[in-house]
């Protein structure tokens, strides 16, 4: 299933990953320190743990290894479109109209006082003209929005996005990781904060759900003949999960008496494939 959103942002919600060797890296303008790293540690690495859990599957995990140091290898950081990752944020990528605002989702774990960086600079012409910064030294365990006003600015035609688990408002030596701190990114847009149910394009129905709306009892038909390791997870439209099972038949009946009305998220998981299909209750 492909979901579609209106950021400009390339990889904005970390669901494509390119594998290089031992390691994965986040696949277009994001570039990580990993092949630096001689593993099995890499800083930049994808993670399964990611919000609003009805979009997508990944989210990005950034994680520095203060035994490492001075090695970049040991910086929690990605960047988007450098040369390397010393030489600091230029344009990156293209963008159109006026935005406002970056918005996204974070966890941030740190450790010895460390300092997460969320930032973006706006360019015009190659030149910086606007920006915005996010930096907090407060453990984050659970998945918190953010929304980050750019300064006032003309016209911008392109952009470039820092993460980071550490605080870098300058060059190594002085701005290095103090601890190894986590920092957890996913769905990062211009201006309005994915957080409901975007609109999809279905490529494949692996199941079927009916009737849709439905009261007490919902069919689940489901068309792959195999159905090891079936899960059922159904989600409100802000992403908390309700209910889960694991699945024994590839066509059975679900009780749903005990969730209000509303519109959810039905998603199957298995280890070959993912879907996830709107379902509306309505008694």
């Amino acid at each position: 299933m492909t979901i579609t959103t209106n950021a400009q942002i390339p990889n904005n919600g970390f669901e494509n990953w390119t594998t290089v060797g031992s390691y994965e890296d986040p696949t277009g303008v994001w570039k990580t320190p990993n092949s630096s790293s001689p593993g099995p540690f890499y800083p930049v690495t994808k993670s399964s743990d990611h919000y609003p859990a009805i979009v997508g599957n990944y989210s990005i995990r950034l994680e520095s290894d203060t035994s490492l140091l001075p090695s970049i290898a040991g910086f929690g950081i990605t960047l988007t479109n450098l040369t390397t990752i010393m030489d600091g944020p230029g344009p990156s990528f293209p963008i159109t109209g006026h935005p406002t605002s970056l918005c996204g989702w974070y966890k941030f774990i740190p450790q010895n006082n460390d300092t997460m960086v969320i930032s973006i600079l706006l360019y015009h012409g190659g030149d910086y003209v606007a920006y915005a910064i996010m930096k907090f030294t407060t453990s984050t365990s659970a998945w918190t929005s953010f929304n980050l006003p750019l300064s006032s600015y003309v016209s911008a035609d392109s952009a470039s996005i820092v993460l980071s688990a550490y605080c870098t408002d300058g060059p190594p030596p002085t701005y290095v990781p103090r601890g190894n701190s986590v920092l957890y990114v996913d769905n990062l847009s211009f201006d309005n904060l994915i957080n409901l149910v975007p609109e999809q394009t279905v490529q494949n129905n692996f199941f079927n759900l009916y009737p849709n709306p439905a009261s007490d009892i919902v069919t689940l038909n489901i068309s792959t003949l195999n159905n090891a390791g079936l899960t059922l997870n159904i989600y409100t439209i802000a992403g908390t999960l309700v209910k889960s099972e694991t699945l024994k038949q590839n066509h059975q009946k679900i009780n749903i008496s005990d969730l209000s009305n509303g519109i959810y998220m039905v998603e199957i998981k298995t280890k070959g494939w993912t879907e996830k299909q709107k379902l509306m209750i309505q008694r």
